[in-house]
């Protein structure tokens, strides 16, 4: 569920270090918020219908690079280890089977807002890009101000953590915010503009590309390989039953010359040969029901192919917010009329009579359930 937030954005007008809230941990606060820190919660907010991109470090070069998927961290944890003892091994980290750690809070974030204008001359803007850059900083009022929480005078009051006129950078930061009971809390905030070039109809290419790092050709080879796949089982199938049945009628070929009691011998039928005639048989008990459920399987694949079908198109804009759900929904409905028919058909070669109870029956079974 989307819900709004305090945060106050005005269109180009930047903001520095503004001061959100403070809030008081008390044992059952910390002790939850340092285990969601632990366990990788994340943040996911929304400006303009577009998901934010996390703005980090890398741990290979150090230099600022962006993530396009899954929001951004509610904070860090840094293990402890004595120097006699040797890291923590990776499988440990990813397990999140450690104990003894210290879990610090990202309560200042950096919205930095790509903006582009559709025509020169023109008034008005528009949002083509959002990214975060979480930071831990623990804040502290100048000349020893305390605040509680309440009074409007700590939203004007300068803060020590803070430069004067621009925006926080790492290299700000003197000391990261722990999660610990009875810490203090405040969260700020800053707001850049920049202006991009990118249009206002590509704002979602660097979503699917990771900003150039996943290229192009990755999508084409992922689907090149499953389609080679596929194509070698099913020529695998191919082989063994072409082979199966070029034995079978080199048998059957062979009749003709053996004699009476070899005859009976080699007439004798096995393996699949022994329910061929089955194939057809119809369902013993409830055979409105087995038709039901292939009635119901032929929509689901159906409206499963459309709705795909369409998103690979483009009808289906994911910055159109509900529209995949919707068009799903409409799609399944439609796709009722596939379904009545392969039901009944069925039932009706089953000899079935009650056709029409079949289709109705199929209408309100799987939707029912």
């Amino acid at each position: 569920k989307i819900q709004s937030s305090p945060y106050v954005i005005n269109m180009l007008r930047d903001t520095y270090c503004q001061i959100l809230c403070q809030v008081r941990l008390d044992g059952d606060d910390a002790k939850q918020l340092r285990l969601h820190t632990k366990y990788g919660y994340h943040n996911n907010w929304i400006i303009d219908n577009i998901p934010s991109a996390t703005q980090g470090l890398s741990r290979a070069t150090g230099e600022k690079q962006l993530h396009y998927a899954g929001g951004f961290p509610i904070g860090s944890v840094r293990i402890n280890h004595d120097s006699s003892t040797h890291a923590p091994d990776s499988k440990l980290l990813a397990k999140k089977k450690f104990h003894s750690f210290d879990a610090y809070v990202y309560n200042h974030v950096n919205i930095i807002l790509d903006y582009h204008q559709p025509e020169d001359g023109v008034e008005g803007y528009r949002v083509v890009a959002f990214a975060v850059e979480p930071m831990s900083i623990r804040h502290r009022y100048l000349n020893g101000f305390e605040w509680d929480g309440v009074s409007s005078d700590g939203f004007t009051k300068p803060l020590d953590s803070c430069p004067t006129g621009r925006h926080v950078t790492r290299g700000d930061i003197q000391e990261n915010q722990i999660i610990e009971d009875g810490e203090q809390i405040l969260y700020t905030y800053d707001v850049m503009w920049v202006e991009s070039p990118v249009r206002w109809a590509s704002r979602w290419d660097v979503y699917l590309t990771e900003d150039h790092m996943v290229p192009a050709q990755v999508h084409w080879y992922s689907i090149t390989n499953s389609i080679l796949v596929v194509v070698f089982l099913s020529l695998l199938v191919i082989s063994i039953l072409v082979r199966s049945l070029k034995r079978d009628i080199a048998g059957y070929n062979n009749t003709a010359q053996l004699s009476d009691e070899e005859l009976e011998e080699q007439i004798e039928e096995s393996g699949w040969k022994l329910i061929h005639a089955d194939v057809f048989r119809p369902p013993q008990n409830h055979p409105m029901l087995f038709c039901a459920f292939v009635g119901s399987g032929c929509q689901i694949c159906i409206a499963s192919f459309v709705a795909i079908s369409f998103s690979a198109v483009g009808f289906l804009n994911p910055a159109r917010r509900g529209s995949l759900m919707t068009s799903i929904l409409v799609f399944y409905m439609l796709c009722g009329v596939f379904a009545g028919y392969m039901s009944s058909r069925f039932y009706k070669c089953f000899r079935g009579r009650q056709w029409q109870l079949c289709t109705l029956f199929t209408a309100v079974m799987f939707p029912g359930l």
